[in-house]
Parts: C-alpha cells; sequence; structure tokens
C-alpha cells in the first residue's frame, strides 16, 4: 500500500497520463511543473517540491530549480530557498500553527506565477480508544489497519507503524503507508478495491507510532477525487483522468496546510 505515490512518484505519473488521454502521441505536456508538499503544524522547517511533470513512458523526476518560493503564513511573506538541484525548497515557519486561516503559497519561475491556498483545520488530540484499526491476539498480535474508512464526520489522514518509525516531510520519494478517513461515501460498495487494508504483526509488548493529520475539505476532496482514478480503478478501467489540485495556471499538485498529532502507544491498549 503506497502513497500517493500519490504524494510523490505517482501524482507526476498520474497528470503526465492524463495529459496523453485525448492524444496518446502529445508531446506537449499540459502542466508547467507539479508542486508537492505544503505546511505542516508538526515541525517549523517545511518543505515544497516543484518537478517536471513525467510522462507516462518515462518516470524519471526532474527538478525545477531556479524557481522564486515564498509562503504567506497570514502575516508575512516567508521566502523558501531551494536545496541545490534536488527542486526541493525549504525555509522555517515559525507560525505553522496558524488555525482556520489559509497559508498561500506564490511561485515565479520562467516568468509565469502560480498560487495555491489551504486553510490549516485544527485537530482533535489522538484517543487510543479511536484509532483506526482493529487487533487480534495470536501468540503477538495481528494488527488490521484500512487504508480507507468512509462517511466519518471529519476528514483526517492516518500514519500507522512500528514504534521507531518517523514521518519526514522532506523525504518526497519515501513510500508512507498512510491511510485515510473520508467524509464522503464509498464511490462504489461492491468494488473489492476499496477494501484495501495492511496487516502488522507485533510482539504483546510492542508499540506503534500514530501520527493523525487533520486536513480541510478541499485536500479531502483532492484526495478522494485522485483515489476515484488512482486505488479505486481495476486493469480493465479506463485511462486515468486528469484530477486538477489547488494550483493556479498551467500547474498541478496541491499545496496543503495540515495540522498533525503524533503518539506511541502500547498495541495492547489501543481500542479497549
Amino acid at each position: 500500500m503506497r502513497k500517493p505515490a500519490l504524494i510523490y512518484w505517482l501524482l507526476p505519473v498520474l497528470f503526465s497520463a492524463a495529459c496523453h488521454k485525448q492524444d496518446i502521441n502529445a508531446t506537449t505536456p499540459a502542466y508547467d511543473l507539479i508542486v508537492e508538499g505544503g505546511i505542516n503544524s508538526l515541525y517549523k522547517q517545511q518543505y515544497i517540491r516543484l518537478t517536471k511533470p513525467a510522462r507516462a513512458s518515462d518516470r524519471t523526476i526532474q527538478p525545477v530549480s531556479s524557481a522564486v518560493v515564498s509562503v504567506n503564513d497570514g502575516t508575512s511573506d516567508i521566502v523558501f530557498n531551494e536545496i541545490a538541484g534536488t527542486g526541493v525548497y525549504t525555509a522555517v515557519v515559525d507560525n505553522n500553527n496558524n488555525y482556520d486561516d489559509p497559508y498561500t503559497l506564490h511561485i515565479t519561475y520562467q516568468g509565469n506565477e502560480y498560487e495555491a491556498s489551504d486553510f490549516m483545520t485544527s485537530i482533535v488530540p489522538i484517543d487510543e480508544s479511536y484509532i483506526p484499526l482493529t487487533t487480534r491476539q495470536d501468540n503477538g498480535f495481528i494488527v488490521t489497519i484500512p487504508k480507507h474508512i468512509f462517511g466519518v464526520s471529519t476528514a483526517q489522514q492516518w500514519l500507522i507503524a512500528p514504534a521507531g518509525s518517523s514521518w519526514n516531510p522532506s523525504k518526497f520519494d519515501t513510500n508512507y503507508n498512510f491511510n485515510y478517513s473520508h467524509v464522503f461515501g464509498t464511490p462504489n460498495a461492491l468494488n473489492p478495491l476499496i477494501q484495501q487494508k495492511r496487516i502488522l504483526h507485533t510482539g504483546l509488548t510492542d508499540s506503534l507510532k500514530i501520527y493523525k493529520y487533520s486536513i480541510s475539505l478541499a485536500y479531502s476532496t483532492f484526495l478522494y477525487n485522485l483515489f476515484q482514478e488512482t486505488d479505486w480503478k481495476g486493469v480493465l478501467s479506463s485511462t486515468p483522468s486528469n484530477v486538477k489540485g489547488n494550483i493556479s495556471g498551467k500547474a498541478n499538485g496541491y499545496f496543503y496546510a495540515i495540522a498533525v498529532d503524533t503518539i506511541t502507544a502500547a498495541v495492547k491498549d489501543i481500542n479497549k
């Protein structure tokens, strides 16, 4: 189970596939660049990656360098500087928990300008009595983690991993095993692809590292639409269609503002 490989390698490939939907031999990409990353409340150091759209026949990610990147945190513009040659732009954002207000990204690249905004929604701290997983004792514990849960009251993203693991927003090429709680219903209750799950085997005294991400309704909608073109399509489905993010102009991807809570919890204490 891979994230958006979603928000890492899959996004550029998906957007490129959309470029070829009308003309499989098209040579001109529909977008100038792809945007990944955003602002999170867990770390002060923030990261945004800019890349060229990858073609279906070539998944090599080409970084976009020499762009001018800044983020307005509600009070001031913070300039992001590129880690040389990587297309990853970084800055310290001290005001990283400006709940219920927008963070706005601005990019200037080759004479073109691109903007995006997202709201950081406040987060309810993790409660060990509800974490989206089930446990069964068998020598140790068998932990079952569904990738998608539907019809919840608040959209959330989760990362549940063995203790000692960690989420690093600068690692764009890492395939984190995220799972998602959607406010929307199942797109097709008969589709077995929506029943994806991950199994962890732990010892009786082992713990899990758990991250909970509070995401905006706009970001949740984007992810839901993206999953309809990725996770919930079978081998006989049509070519993935274009899923437009929140970046203006000829750019795609999603610039997010997410609140994060994290705990380390003993498996035996979860959902008791």
